[in-house]
């Protein structure tokens, strides 16, 4: 069987109900059939935006393409932006002579030794025998061959023990909380950590932060980084996923505002807003944001936590909530506290822009940011 797609809810609505591709064009973009792309649609309550539409294509043209041209079903449904399989059903409704299946020739001895033995993958094996990873699945069920898991697939990649101390655990949390999926292969080796983003500079800090302990890989379709890297089993610190910030990191400061650093660098921002300096975090995880609001409040910054967007079904299944800092001598204080721990370019870039509108616009008032 093949491995499930994953595609995060927050990407999903961006492409298709922001920037409105359709399910074919996301498809693309995750390397998978539109059809899952509708089903991921149905799990997360997204509605459709319009009834599907009978594709029409002409005898004539899927004849060319087919039988004078000998393109491939797959190839045809790339072309003509429609599923492999509408592709196949138009080729029987119009009685175009569908072509004698390539048999693929290879025992089990010959399959196994290129798959286990030479640790080859089966898009590898595919592309020697001139088929697709599918048959090459097929074939290792045929012949009782165990498909590898993902930690036995890459045992040629050297994976580093976890070798930081408790702030830097505490900012991977934070960013995993955030904006990661974690899970682990099995239970002897391998974490896996899995994202999806638009944005270069996260990609850039995935792999900065986590890429450089294990095997790193990523697949860019059009406007989509989909990344995962394979990580030792000494990272299992991250398979917990609560909204619930660990005691351990509220007992210190340093421990706390790294967590903040990595949870903000995943889904916060500083901002300016009609000449206005402004700190926001927004997330589903109420808890975590209570307990952040908290600790900053009593550190003298003043905090605001707001229920932005109830949870809506087709949509949202979960309220949204948002913490802001607003008032200028927190948002300093805040700055001076978390300044170590954002890593995010663009974000240590919007934090100095707010620093500089603050002071810009107090230059003859004192401001009291003592710590």
């Amino acid at each position: 069987m093949t491995k499930k797609i994953e595609i995060p809810e927050r990407i999903l609505e961006d492409l298709y109900l922001i920037r409105d591709l359709s399910t074919y064009k996301i498809a693309e973009k995750f390397n998978c059939d539109p059809t899952v792309i509708q089903k991921r649609l149905k799990d997360y309550n997204i509605k459709l935006r319009k009834p599907k539409k009978k594709i029409i294509i002409s005898k004539e043209r899927l004849f060319d393409l087919y039988i004078n041209k000998k393109f491939s079903t797959q190839k045809i449904s790339k072309i003509l932006e429609i599923s492999s399989c509408t592709v196949y059903n138009r080729l029987i409704e119009l009685n175009i002579p569908i072509r004698c299946k390539n048999i693929v020739k290879i025992d089990r001895k010959e399959l196994k030794e290129l798959y286990i033995e030479k640790n080859l993958s089966c898009s590898k094996i595919g592309k020697m025998f001139d088929c697709d990873k599918v048959t090459i699945f097929k074939k290792l069920k045929k012949f009782n061959l165990n498909k590898k898991n993902l930690s036995q697939a890459n045992t040629k990649y050297s994976k580093k023990k976890f070798d930081g101390d408790n702030k830097l655990k505490a900012y991977m949390i934070g960013f995993r909380l955030g904006d990661l999926n974690v899970k682990a292969i099995n239970e002897n080796s391998t974490i896996f950590v899995k994202s999806s983003t638009t944005k270069e500079e996260q990609y850039n800090l995935i792999k900065e932060v986590y890429g450089k302990y294990g095997h790193f890989k990523f697949k860019f379709n059009n406007d989509v980084y989909g990344m995962y890297c394979n990580l030792d089993k000494s990272f299992s610190f991250l398979l917990p996923k609560k909204d619930d910030i660990e005691s351990w990191i509220l007992e210190k400061n340093c421990y706390f505002f790294a967590f903040l650093g990595g949870y903000a660098d995943a889904e916060g921002n500083f901002g300016v807003y009609q000449n206005r300096a402004r700190f926001r975090l927004g997330t589903y995880d109420k808890n975590i944001l209570m307990q952040n609001k908290d600790r900053l409040n009593s550190l003298g910054i003043i905090t605001r936590l707001n229920l932005e967007g109830k949870a809506v079904k087709g949509k949202n299944n979960q309220d949204f909530y948002r913490l802001s800092v607003n008032e200028k001598e927190s948002l300093l204080r805040l700055i001076k506290f978390i300044r170590l721990y954002i890593k995010h370019k663009k974000r240590c870039e919007d934090m100095i822009l707010v620093e500089r509108n603050i002071l810009e616009r107090n230059k003859n008032k004192e401001l009291n940011i003592n710590l």
